[in-house]
């Protein structure tokens, strides 16, 4: 359909003498190739780009020529280039609602006032339309960087490449070296109290030098910066600068310096933290030299310098590829293709190089999927700790990244002006689409699994223990060799025993004698004389039954496990401490932990359970029920199920033995007995619980209201 060239509402506005409003500044940029100018507002910050067509326009309204006469010798000049009556309305409302175009008379110092009343109330609405995100602007910065300037100028050069990338390049490979040192634990160390007090401390120091990176930027290519503050995101202040005077510079690197500079000083940061790390003991230095180091790196590779979220890497990219509003246009190239394609709309389309059409096909569904990966990640890492958070997060993700683009889906497909002609065809396209997703979700089951963790647990028979107090002697059985119940397997020695049994011996024998000899004289003094044989002869019996359980039997059959048998050898072990253990030859039992939420479907919608233990995470071992706690309880059955043992269970701090956890869990106990190799004592496995199918709506139906069933009695 072509669109026609004179307008019915031109009649409203060809008589308008508008002009350009004096802090509008106007830069000659190339795009690909193509010219476009930027007309860029010094008292707002922001920049708006403009065709060379619609720059002639704007260049033509100098507040004494009409929009008909400037219109009138644009239709003279370009000819069927020319801008239709419609295109100039559209170009002066863009123009009016970006505060771009000034209209009447009034003098300039009451138009400064009025501008800076509307640009305060404006950041008022935007502050109460989103509360968990308030801009609170504080500080004019132009002034204190442009007085340090001169110490930092040296640094935007070849010579600041070259020390930068000398930095980071042996970070890089460091951090290598020491990756499993680095992330082992890591959530622990987070999630802590004292680590999370010390991110706290070090996340807005990192932003602030972050944010002086942009200024100073800025300010060696030439800009001002007119502005810093705090931005409170979900109310924690994080620093921020208004480095937009840099969409004016006609250098694309110049402007991706801007951009990227962030991410320089944060790499920097990460790479002297590793550095610190590497370098000192443990202790605070060290605590505040990782914070530093993570909260540095892990936000610049996952969130600030990934160029599919919208932070500094995303800036950076539309510079270098000279393609501005890059994620906007994406998704209006997408929602036009669809509109063409699919609902069969009659649209021109614009004209676009091969190089455009592949980055506005490809980045809008990239970033929309690494922002759900990167959303949900968080989430999950978070939920290990904090459940009730992670899943709050996780349910935020669903309604903005899925629910919300949905429904405005929806509402464009039901209302949207453009589509009043096909709407039969995109309401029916789009039910169908949406019965093809909710179909699954709703109708269709899917596995429903119950995951926990548990331990190798042995029964009480399977522990060597020593029988008495003393020193070790000897391992009777090599370690890992099939022992038969009853057999000998620790030697100890008791010195002070031996000595005990010498003395009563002796002490035997000789009221022995004394007995026969007061036998035949003196009677009643031989009645004495026989308790106190009967006396000293129990003590002996007790003693040697002491000296017996120096020797340490198995109590069961099957392999014989110690460890360290080199180091065991003259010990002192007390009466009851562990020596070593029998594992049983058929079979092994797993304790695992079950929670509150899921004991229901354990209990009532069981088909099977099987375990992986790690080591042999590729085989899957059938397991059966040995029997169940009856109630639930806050002690674990070993500390391999610990956070702070790299468990998922939260332990209570204030528990010295690391064992009381802040929920209450269920135990049962699991039979394995297809185990290629006897798994290891107290080695953490891990448990599926498999259930009847359920369609996805029922599961998530019934994890909401279990998240809410303390507060709400759903």
């Amino acid at each position: 359909m072509v669109e026609p060239f004179l307008s019915q509402s031109w009649y409203r506005l060809c008589n308008l003498r508008p002009r350009l409003r004096p802090h509008v500044l106007i830069h000659r940029h190339r795009f690909r190739g193509s010219v476009w100018y930027v007309l860029q507002d010094a008292a707002s910050g922001k920049s708006h780009r403009f065709t060379p067509i619609a720059y002639y326009f704007i260049a033509s309204i100098d507040g004494r020529l009409s929009v008909d006469a400037v219109w009138n010798e644009m239709a003279e000049t370009f000819g069927n280039e020319a801008p239709s009556q419609d295109d100039v309305i559209r170009l002066l409302t863009q123009l009016y609602s970006a505060d771009l175009l000034r209209l009447d008379t009034q003098p300039d110092a009451l138009e400064l006032f009025d501008r800076y009343s509307r640009q305060s109330q404006s950041l008022l609405k935007r502050n109460l339309k989103s509360p968990l995100s308030i801009t609170l602007p504080l500080w004019d910065p132009d002034f204190f960087l442009k007085r340090m300037l001169p110490l930092f100028r040296p640094l935007f050069s070849r010579t600041g490449l070259f020390l930068w990338l000398a930095t980071i390049a042996p970070a890089i490979y460091l951090a290598t070296l020491h990756a499993k040192e680095l992330a082992g634990n890591l959530s622990d160390r987070v999630f802590a109290a004292e680590g999370l007090l010390l991110i706290a401390l070090v996340y807005p120091i990192v932003k602030l030098l972050h944010e002086f990176g942009h200024g100073l930027a800025t300010k060696a290519f030439g800009g001002e910066v007119h502005q810093m503050g705090l931005m409170f995101l979900v109310f924690f202040p994080v620093p921020y600068v208004d480095a937009s005077a840099s969409a004016g510079f006609r250098s694309k690197y110049q402007r991706a310096a801007v951009a990227g500079a962030g991410i320089i000083v944060e790499t920097f940061l990460a790479a002297c933290g590793l550095y610190l790390w590497l370098a000192v003991e443990a202790g605070p230095v060290r605590a505040v030299a990782f914070d530093v180091m993570l909260v540095s790196g892990m936000s610049t590779v996952l969130v600030n310098g990934n160029p599919l979220l919208k932070f500094d890497g995303y800036f950076v990219l539309i510079d270098l590829i000279e393609m501005p509003n890059l994620a906007p246009r994406s998704t209006k190239y997408w929602a036009s293709l669809i509109e063409r394609r699919v609902f069969g709309v009659e649209k021109k389309s614009d004209p676009l190089s091969f190089g455009e059409h592949v980055w506005l096909l490809v980045f809008a569904p990239a970033s929309y999927v690494y922002r759900m990966i990167v959303l949900f990640g968080i989430s999950l890492f978070i939920a290990t700790h904090y459940l009730v958070i992670g899943i709050l997060l996780a349910l935020w993700g669903l309604f903005s990244g899925i629910a919300m683009p949905a429904a405005k889906m929806l509402w464009h497909v039901v209302a949207s002006p453009q589509l009043r002609r096909h709407r039969v065809r995109a309401v029916g396209i789009t039910s169908l689409a949406l019965a093809a997703v909710a179909g699954p979700v709703l109708l269709v089951p899917l596995p429903l699994n119950t995951l926990s963790q548990g331990t190798i647990w042995l029964p009480e028979e399977a522990y060597v223990r020593a029988g008495a107090d003393g020193f070790l002697e000897k391992v009777a059985a090599p370690a890992g060799s099939h022992v038969e119940k009853g057999a000998p397997l620790f030697q100890s020695s008791d010195p002070v025993l031996t000595m005990q049994l010498s003395i009563l011996e002796a002490r035997v024998r000789e009221l022995g004698t004394q007995f026969r000899a007061e036998w035949l004289t003196n009677r009643a003094q031989a009645e004495v004389t026989s308790r106190e044989i009967e006396e000293a002869s129990a003590e002996l019996k007790r003693s040697r039954e002491r000296s017996r359980r120096l020797i340490a039997h198995s109590a069961t059959a099957g392999t014989f496990v110690v460890d360290r048998t080199s180091d065991l050898p003259e010990r002192y072990f007390r009466e009851g401490d562990v020596l070593g253990y029998v594992t049983p030859a058929h079979g092994q039992t797993v304790r695992v932990v079950v929670s509150q939420d899921d004991i229901d479907l354990v209990r009532k919608r069981l088909v099977r359970v099987s375990v992986r233990i790690p080591g042999q995470a590729e085989i899957s071992l059938p397991a059966k029920i040995l029997h169940e706690a009856p109630a639930a309880i806050d002690h674990l059955p070993s500390k391999a199920l610990a956070s702070v043992s790299g468990g998922p269970i939260t332990t209570d701090p204030r528990d010295t033995e690391g064992l009381k956890s802040l929920r209450r869990w269920f135990q049962i106990d699991l039979d394995i007995s297809e185990s290629p190799a006897p798994p290891v004592f107290g080695s953490r496995v891990y448990v599926r619980f498999e259930h009847e199918w359920e369609p996805a709506a029922t599961q998530i139906e019934r994890r909401v209201r279990q998240l809410f069933l303390a507060q709400l009695h759903a």
